[in-house]
Formats: C-alpha cells, structure tokens, sequence
C-alpha cells in the first residue's frame, strides 16, 4: 500500500517535502524552509534519515532544498537532482547560513555531505532507489529545475510537477510533459486562481518604458532574482532595447557562471552567450558609484527590495522622476518592494517618497491557472488522484474547482494540509 505524507507545502506556499512510502521503503520529494512574518525560516515535518531510501530535489530554490542539508547530520541518504541544481542550491544555502545561521541546525559540513551523496541525472536519465524508479525531465522553471516521474515498489506511478512553468521563456523551454502513464499528480498551485497575461505582451510593455526612460536620459533600476529572473530579464533587454548599458550586480554574477557552465540546459546557448558578452558586471563599490549616474539599466538583487544592492541604487535614483524602478519579481506582502508599490514609499529604508517612475510587470517562472489546468489535461484519461500542494488556501481551492469542472466528480482530488496522509487505492 503506498502512502504520501505531507511534510510540509499543505495549504503553504513554499516549505516543499512530500513522503513517498511503499512496502516499507521512502522516497522523499524536496525538503525546503519557508519564513515566517519576522523572515525566521520554518522547516517541514521531521522524518529519520535512516528511513529514507532516497531523496529527489526538484530544483535549487531553498523552498525546496534548504531543509535537506539536515538529513546529513546523522545520515547519508542517496540524493538525486540535476547538477545545475546542486551547483545553484549549495551557493543559496551558503548564503542563506549566512544570514541565518543562528536558526539553522546545519552547518557547511552538512552541505557538503549532502554534496558528496548527490547522484546527478539528466533529464531523461532514469535511475533506481530501492525499489522505486526515478526518472526526472524539465520544468521549465529555473536552469536544472525538474519534475519527477517516480514508480512505487508495487507499481503505484506518481508525477510530481515541483514549480512548473509551460510557457517558454528567453533561457529556458517550457515543461517537458512525456507521455507517461500515471495514476497520481502532484501538482503544484502557487498562482491556482490567477491568469498570467500573455507573456509577450509584458515584454512588449517592460522593453517599451525601459527605451522611453534611456530616451530622456534617466537610468532603470529592474531588482530581480538572482537566479532565474535576472538572467532571463537581461537577455530580454539586450535583445528587445539594442544598445542600451546593461548592468549586472549581486549574486547574480555567480548564478550567471553557473548558467554558463550548464548552457546546454538552456533553451539557446548561443544567444546566451553573446548576452552575457555585452553586459558589464559590476565589481564592487567603485563600479557602483559610477553607473547609476548615466543612462543604463541596473538588473540587481534583491528581486524583493529586502536588500542587496538594489536598496542602494533605489536611495540614488528614486528621487529624480527622470529614472524608474521596474520590479520584474514576486512581491510578498510586507515585503519592501510591496510597500513600495502600495505606498510609494519604504518606511524601513527611510524612504518617505520614491519619484521615479514604478511599475510592477508579470514575468513569474510559474505557470498560471490555465498552464496547471493544461499539465491536469494531458493526464486526465489515466490519472487516479490528484494532489493540490504548494499554494495559499485561495489558489489551491480555486485550481480544485476549475479540476472538478473540466474532469468532473470521478477523480480523487485532495488538499492536504502539513501533517496529512494520502493513501493511493
């Protein structure tokens, strides 16, 4: 009988770890934190190291492996993953010790434990742990992301969708859904009840106000992502407003070696390439000084405003109406870059009022309602059940109905909360 424990990602975005068990063997799908209202991170459910026959880690976002390392402090379970996702996770969980060590059990031994028990795959690879079969292909949603194909010891098949995202972007092609029987999905539901608009149209927009303000002299400040957005921003620029400066600071610098290094991942190399050939990376404080002063485009982290470079740049250009602020990235609520779009203003950074221009464009790595609903319809002639994860109660409620209604009332649907345990028949 097979079981799937959630430990984490019920009724949550973020905090990913979904226990796979079958005749007395665990798979563990991704083991990642989140962070609570004080940004203190918040772990998933315990499970024993030594019970663990494998684990499988979808991609390097530290909602869903910035919990792994502590399996490593006891234990030595098998790890699989793609290698751009191991490469990428160790420099997150790096920096997230950094900033929270005091909150985190492990330690860089631990990571590089976790390091030393990776099996990496490619896509298409498949694998054996015990008595289940992994078999992972793309997700479309950051360099080395994943979704898993897992075959249970008593022949339960399973996908588990990560983050998703089924659009094709300027780094990456969309989800790679192979045409595999499954019984059970689990599928992912971070925006359940919202639309993307059609992604051309924001590129469109974001290229046409990024020329208008270069036009009249003012400078651009995008804060993005350090993995993923950032990269995809700035091949969107340089292809999308020629010859326009574009600037590179943050962590970025490395997650982009990390790009290049893996390129075959991406969807065109080649362009990638000669993108990263003409913008300019910024190499500390005497680099910093001098370019928001011009007409250029500063892509910095952090995506949220929360820190990094970009506060500084948003002190420096945000009085002069001139310049813009464009944020490309997810806002979380009380988040300073949220404020900033409420209000106009960030109390924290001692920012009463910003005059440049802001704006806020839909660039999100994952797939909207409509794209989930397609991955749902490309099974819905075999799959069982369904597993709504990885979503706020309004999303995942609102992807559970628009299921019902496209699949009707014969298919299990389930959204579990942290804690729960679904048995497949």
């Amino acid at each position: 009988m097979a079981k799937i424990k959630i430990l984490g990602g019920g009724g949550e975005v973020g905090r990913a770890a979904y226990l796979v068990s079958d005749r007395g063997q665990n798979i563990l799908l991704d083991y990642g934190v989140n962070f609570d209202e004080n940004d203190r991170p918040q772990f998933p459910g315990h499970v024993r190291p030594i019970d663990l026959t494998g684990i499988v880690i979808t991609h390097a976002h530290l909602d869903h492996i910035g919990a792994a390392p502590i399996l490593y402090i006891t234990g030595h379970p098998p790890i699989v993953m793609t290698k751009p996702t191991l490469d990428i996770g160790r420099l997150l969980i790096r920096d997230f010790l950094k900033i929270n060590a005091f909150y985190i059990d492990y330690d860089l031994e631990e990571v590089e434990n976790m390091s030393t028990k990776t099996i990496a795959v490619e896509y298409g690879q498949e694998i054996e742990l015990g008595g289940f079969r992994v078999l992972l292909t793309s997700a479309g949603h950051i360099l080395g992301s994943s979704m898993v194909y897992l075959e249970t010891p008593s022949g339960h098949r399973i996908l588990y969708t990560g983050d998703i995202n089924t659009i094709q972007t300027w780094t990456l092609s969309k989800a790679e859904l192979w045409p595999i029987k499954i019984d059970t999905l689990i599928i992912e539901s971070t925006y359940g009840s919202t639309k993307h608009p059609p992604r051309h149209e924001t590129e469109h927009r974001l290229a046409g106000v990024i020329e208008e303000v270069l036009d009249s002299g003012g400078t651009v400040l995008i804060p993005a992502f350090s993995v993923g957005r950032t990269q995809e921003v700035m091949c969107l620029v340089h292809a999308e407003v020629p010859g326009a400066d574009i600037f590179i600071d943050g962590m970025s610098r490395e997650i982009t070696s990390i790009y290049l290094r893996h390129k075959t991942y991406l969807r065109d190399p080649g362009l990638f390439e000669k993108v990263v050939e003409h913008v300019k990376f910024v190499r500390g404080w005497q680099d910093r000084r001098k370019i928001w002063r011009r007409p250029a485009v500063i892509i910095s982290s952090a995506g949220m405003l929360k820190g990094g470079p970009s506060v500084y740049y948003l002190k420096k250009i945000g009085d002069n109406p001139s310049n813009a602020v464009y944020l490309v990235s997810y806002q979380a609520v009380d988040s300073p870059g949220h404020k900033l779009l409420e209000t106009g203003g960030i109390d924290e950074f001692g920012i009463d009022r910003v005059n440049a221009r802001v704006e806020w464009f839909d660039l999100s790595s994952h797939a909207g309602k409509d794209g989930l609903l397609d991955v749902v319809k490309r099974y819905k002639n075999v799959v069982q059940n369904i597993i709504i994860v990885h979503g706020e109660p309004d999303s995942s409620s609102n992807l559970e109905r628009i299921i019902r209604e496209e699949i009707g009332e014969d298919i299990s649907v389930f959204r579990p909360l942290n804690g729960d345990e679904i048995v497949l028949d």
